[in-house]
């Protein structure tokens, strides 16, 4: 080979280096960027994150029998996922691509017009769903309880309309038609859609960030429920309302956080002072004076629909000492929380039972003892319909 040609050899060898050595270092400095925000980004190790709602991983156990047995390494990878650098930013950007390519129809929660968030339609369990019919019938039957059912369809099969185009069916009627004709020789079974569909404006019974039904929501349930009971109930006048802002479950789990938020209400009517609230759980009691857990309603705070009734417990007890007389028994999940604080205006106690998981503890009695200790009679169900299709009512005996 000639002077020339080496020279030539030379020189396009080195304009081909360039560039891999370009390329090279660009690569080494994201790996040295990325390298200093996990270390020096801040953590919120098993702290609840106020987007997702729900805890971040806490730093991997280190110790030598976690190495070994490689639970190390899965601890890692899941750290890794909570605390990589600008997760919110990545997980809300894949949230809203397949929002625009489509494959927002099949994400547990779905958004659709007016910016509205939809859970995804209940999956129902044919032997959770006998199961509990069977478990209200003879519970309803051994104490011999003037009942109530009040089952809450969501908000996706109330407001199919506002669906994305491309949604998973809602077999809300079908579960509710099954539900009613098992349990109508048994309760007095409120027919909640109907009473929904005749409302001018349904969207506005339900948040658009949450599947709970908003304080116009809770205060119509009231009605209803009232008016079944015999009572008379009080008229919205009665109460002050204040406003808050907030994002529902429904904001956390879809990453889609460009959503603007919600309005959370409440309304105190002027016999909530005089409520004594105790909840159990089994390992103790707490009382309180009020309906409202007025903290959870600061601006800090992510879940401010804890608020009503001090979120959820095993047993809720209500004394109203301005009322002579009565026992009311609620069966319910999280959406009696903001409806029982009314019927506490007309009841001298309000036994308030949640018998899914939170009704864990042998110390607490049986919702049959609390019957035969407080001379209940009066017997209300309070549930959203996934608690009795999907779920099972564990410890109503």
């Amino acid at each position: 080979m000639t002077e020339h040609s080496e020279n030539k050899a030379a020189a396009v060898q080195g304009r081909l280096s360039a560039p891999k050595i370009a390329i090279f270092g660009l690569f080494t400095a994201f790996i040295a960027v990325f390298f200093l925000l996990i270390v020096f980004l801040p953590k919120r190790e098993g702290e609840l994150s106020p987007n997702e709602r729900r805890v971040l991983a806490k730093a991997p156990d280190a110790s030598l029998g976690n190495i070994m047995d490689g639970g190390f390494s899965k601890q890692v990878d899941t750290w890794m996922q909570d605390h990589f650098p600008l997760r919110t930013g990545f997980v809300s950007l894949y949230s809203y691509a397949n929002r625009y390519t489509g494959r927002n129809s099949v994400e547990s929660v779905v958004l659709g017009s007016g910016e509205r968030l939809f859970n995804a339609p209940v999956e129902a369990d044919d032997d959770a769903i006998e199961t509990n019919i069977d478990k209200l019938s003879r519970f309803i039957d051994a104490n011999s309880l003037n009942a109530h059912t009040y089952f809450i369809p969501a908000s996706g099969y109330m407001l199919e309309a506002d669906l994305p185009k491309l949604h998973l069916e809602y077999h809300d009627g079908e579960i509710l038609d099954r539900l009613e004709g098992a349990l109508d020789a048994k309760a007095d079974v409120i027919p909640v859609r109907s009473i929904f569909s005749e409302q001018d404006d349904i969207g506005s019974l339900y948040y658009r960030t949450d599947h709970h039904l908003t304080m116009k929501g809770s205060y119509l349930s009231y009605l209803e429920i009232a008016k079944r009971l015999g009572l008379s109930p009080l008229p919205e006048s009665e109460f002050t309302k204040t406003q808050y802002e907030f994002y529902g479950t429904a904001y956390g789990q879809s990453c889609l956080f460009a959503t603007p938020c919600d309005t959370l209400e409440t309304w105190v009517g002027s016999y909530d002072d005089k409520l004594s609230v105790t909840i159990f759980d089994g390992g103790g009691e707490k009382e309180y004076k009020g309906s409202l857990d007025t903290a959870c309603l600061n601006d800090d705070v992510v879940d401010k629909y804890a608020a009503y009734l001090y979120s959820n417990h095993g047993i809720t007890r209500i004394v109203n000492d301005s009322v002579f007389g009565g026992t009311l028994l609620v069966l319910k999940d999280s959406f009696g929380n903001a409806i029982v604080p009314f019927l506490a205006a007309h009841y001298h106690t309000v036994i308030m039972i949640d018998t899914r998981s939170l009704y864990y503890s042998p110390s607490l009695p049986s919702p049959s003892m609390l019957c035969e200790e407080y001379g209940i009679e009066d017997f209300v169900v309070i549930t959203g319909l996934d608690t009795v299709a999907e779920g099972t009512l564990d410890w109503l005996r």
